[in-house]
């Protein structure tokens, strides 16, 4: 794309380019120039150099890799944090008014009825009542568990990814 120099008061030039005609470009003095239309602009001398905006670019170094790696490590972290909560398994709550339809099933008949009464409330009445509770829920407490180690594993992780990042934000610059 053709860059062309518009001259400023303070002497110096501009370079911009066939995409700015009509609005404004900003000198290094700070004051704003207004760009010819486009049928004006060809009259400007030609740049050899491609328009830049208002300021050169800065380098990729260390530096920005560190913040870049350790912001984009962070957030992976975090969110597969966020994964891994998401889909933790719950303890299911014990659901009397459920249990109380499947008894009443059971028993409905004589037979039923001496079948509850041998394997469930006569252990009851020798040992006392049982705190009733899910026949896997020793399973779903370890996964439960488990999921929180890895979540909190991931917390710190993420954290040592933010640790670097900030540390890239900190180090000093290098003299060129």
């Amino acid at each position: 794309m053709a860059s062309y120099l518009l001259s400023c008061e303070c002497g110096k030039t501009v370079p911009v380019d066939v995409g700015q005609a009509g609005g404004t470009a900003v000198c290094d003095c700070g004051k704003h120039l207004e760009v010819p239309t486009l049928r004006q602009l060809r009259h400007l001398p030609k740049s050899e150099a491609p328009p830049t905006a208002g300021r050169p670019a800065k380098p990729w170094d260390a530096r920005h890799g560190l913040v870049a790696a350790g912001s984009i490590g962070m957030i992976a972290l975090l969110a597969w944090s966020g994964y891994v909560w998401w889909f933790e398994p719950k303890m299911q709550k014990f659901d009397l008014a459920a249990r109380l339809k499947t008894v009443e099933e059971e028993i409905q008949t004589p037979a039923g009825a001496w079948k509850a009464w041998v394997e469930f409330y006569r252990p009851m009445a020798e040992k006392g009542i049982p705190e009733f509770r899910m026949m896997n829920a020793d399973q779903i407490d370890r996964a439960i568990a488990q999921s929180r180690f890895v979540r909190f594993t991931l917390w710190a992780l993420a954290f040592l990814c933010g640790f670097i990042a900030l540390c890239g934000t900190l180090w000093p610059k290098q003299a060129r």
